[in-house]
């Protein structure tokens, strides 16, 4: 993952509902693929949020709900906080290093038997703050929601459950409590009303307590890492930047599973971006 210095996502996902009017759909739905996503970074010391997770069909993740519990039984884990994990405090208190990477390490080897694909989008909170103002726009939608934008742009187009998504649906399942959530509740199905052709696609949008599922609290897992690496990235030198390796956790996550990630870190016309730090063009 790198901190690029600019972005070219396409949140009107045109491109998306042609390739749905070429691909062939069931009458029924046998199965919907389920896309968990977790946020981090939202406290305001934060200069980036971030909003990851991982993708899979919905008998996928009940096969892994199974597999991975051994896991969280083995090590007396009840619910996976990754904030805990990495601070060492709540059930992770006194735990060592070592004690961390197994534990992750069996819960990606679960996800890696499952799970095509993992995501991860990021922006620089400053920067895009700053864009919006400058656009004028009577409304943008938060660095949360413009994340999620891409991140179902992303979903539709990918080479690895593009074609699943478009032929059997996708629902997005986002932890419970964030402050955005109703805003990103909003612009989902303001998709979907703005693009009929992906009313089939875009199933549903729902949310879900961290202690709801093994799914959700590896979400967190890759929110919190990820995020992490890309703050690093940001705060040091273009120069240095090839330079900075990814903690041990972030790279036992990539070591088994394959995740698509990006930083936003500027927006906007003049950064060659499509659109106006977070103006969808998505009226209510």
């Amino acid at each position: 993952m790198r901190a690029l210095p600019q972005t070219r996502p396409n949140p009107y996902l045109s491109e998306s509902v042609e390739a749905v009017k070429k691909t062939p759909r069931p009458r029924e739905f046998a199965t919907v693929l389920l896309c968990y996503l977790d946020d981090s970074g939202k406290d305001a010391q934060n200069p980036i949020t971030t909003l990851a997770g991982f993708i899979a069909k919905d008998d996928e993740w009940r096969r892994f709900e199974t597999e991975v519990e051994p896991t969280f039984t083995k090590y007396g884990v009840k619910v996976l906080h990754t904030k805990d994990l990495h601070h060492t405090t709540g059930e992770f208190t006194n735990w060592k290093v070592l004690q961390k990477q197994f534990f992750v390490s069996g819960i990606c080897r679960a996800l890696s038997q499952r799970v095509p694909l993992g995501v991860s989008m990021s922006a620089l909170k400053g920067i895009y703050k700053t864009r919006a103002t400058e656009s004028n726009r009577k409304r943008t939608v938060s660095p949360y929601t413009f994340c999620l934008s891409v991140i179902i742009d992303w979903i539709l187009r990918d080479i690895r459950v593009g074609r699943s998504v478009h032929a059997e649906g996708v629902t997005f399942i986002l932890e419970r409590g964030h402050q955005n959530n109703a805003e990103a509740e909003d612009y989902f199905h303001s998709v979907r009303r703005l693009f009929p052709e992906l009313e089939g696609v875009l199933r549903s949008i729902e949310f879900v307590s961290k202690e709801s599922c093994r799914a959700i609290q590896a979400a967190d897992l890759l929110a919190f890492y990820s995020r992490r690496h890309g703050v690093a990235m940001e705060r040091a030198p273009l120069s240095e930047r090839a330079m900075i390796s990814p903690e041990s956790i972030m790279n036992i996550i990539t070591g088994n599973l394959p995740i698509r990630a990006f930083v936003a870190t500027d927006f906007g016309p003049e950064s060659g971006s499509r659109f106006l730090a977070g103006d969808l063009g998505l009226e209510r």
